[in-house]
């Protein structure tokens, strides 16, 4: 029987799943629904953790092939969480080892390819996450839309809707963005938006999907759009700074990862040359690898050292 290995990276809008033999040639690569459990329902959830198994049984050798299960996960600051995704999983059949971590340790691994450094994550949700040498970690941001994520897609897409708004007011100077929006929605009136947003099914995927608007706002030297992307960059930066300070990493390297710090070039260098100037000798790289890859080759090197749980939660 061929044996494998599977990583599962869930945030707020989607789940990726990677299968590896044990080799570490890539199987199955696949995605279902978030995984964040202060996001969904447990009914929701249960019927993504059901998808993700019944994958992961299509696999030559089904489950039993399976060695180790790594699930890298927004939303295991709820203390249910772990336990809820351990007995649904165990109650699909799977009988592997599990460990579950945090998101960003799934992030931190695929862009550095190893568990230390620092990797700045901006995408649906945004946090900075940090591990030195002697094994000392540290976390900044990541604390949910609702009271965090500044950087984040949400947040650009938020300000975004809430300048289009301020823009139909007169309360700021006009906007293009009222405009793009209302393109976006194929709406005729400011009442469209409201009525999008606060439709049930709009959720923190919807109101980041605004935030792409920006980068033409801004290539046309919209005010609003360069308020909204300085007010990014600077969130971003010092979502870094707490966490390279903490664990003594100024001349480490650090990776940025996620939709906007990938596809934004302003907001990516605005970041960087922020960071420079207050870390001179810090390492700015490309991720080499995605989160889903990380989570999945942290489950390779778990599977090597059985043991050392590494910071997760065993299942």
């Amino acid at each position: 029987m061929d044996s494998y290995v599977v990583g599962w990276d869930g945030g707020g809008t989607k789940t990726a799943l990677q299968a590896r033999s044990l080799d570490g040639k890539v199987l199955l690569n696949s995605e279902s629904l978030g995984l964040n459990y202060n996001s969904y329902s447990e009914d929701e959830l249960k019927k993504t953790v059901h998808t993700l198994i019944s994958m992961m049984d299509n696999l030559p050798g089904g489950l039993k092939a399976c060695r180790m299960l790594c699930i890298s996960t927004a939303g295991l600051s709820n203390p249910k969480a772990v336990e809820f995704f351990n007995n649904n999983i165990r109650n699909e059949g799977l009988t592997c080892d599990i460990r579950i971590f945090g998101d960003y340790e799934g992030a931190l691994y695929g862009a550095l390819g190893k568990p230390e450094g620092v990797v700045l994550v901006s995408g649906t949700g945004s946090v900075c996450f940090g591990r030195n040498e002697s094994g000392h970690s540290y976390r900044a941001g990541g604390w949910g839309h609702i009271i965090d994520d500044e950087g984040s897609g949400y947040a650009i897409g938020r300000d975004i809707l809430s300048a289009a708004v301020k823009s139909y007011d007169k309360r700021i100077p006009k906007s293009i963005l009222y405009d793009l929006v209302m393109e976006k929605l194929q709406g005729n009136s400011v009442e469209d938006i409201i009525q999008y947003i606060y439709k049930p099914s709009t959720g923190k995927k919807e109101i980041a999907a605004f935030a792409p608007l920006l980068i033409k706002a801004a290539e046309r030297k919209d005010r609003q759009a360069v308020e909204i992307e300085e007010k990014a960059a600077l969130a971003l930066t010092n979502l870094a700074i707490p966490v390279i300070k903490e664990l003594d990493m100024e001349n480490s390297e650090i990776a940025f990862t996620g939709g906007i710090l990938t596809n934004f070039e302003s907001i990516y260098m605005k970041v960087k040359n922020r960071l420079l100037k207050i870390y001179p000798q810090l390492k700015i790289i490309k991720a080499k690898y995605d989160s889903v890859s990380g989570i999945t080759l942290m489950a390779l090197e778990l599977l090597k050292r059985r043991g050392d749980n590494h910071g997760g939660y065993v299942g």
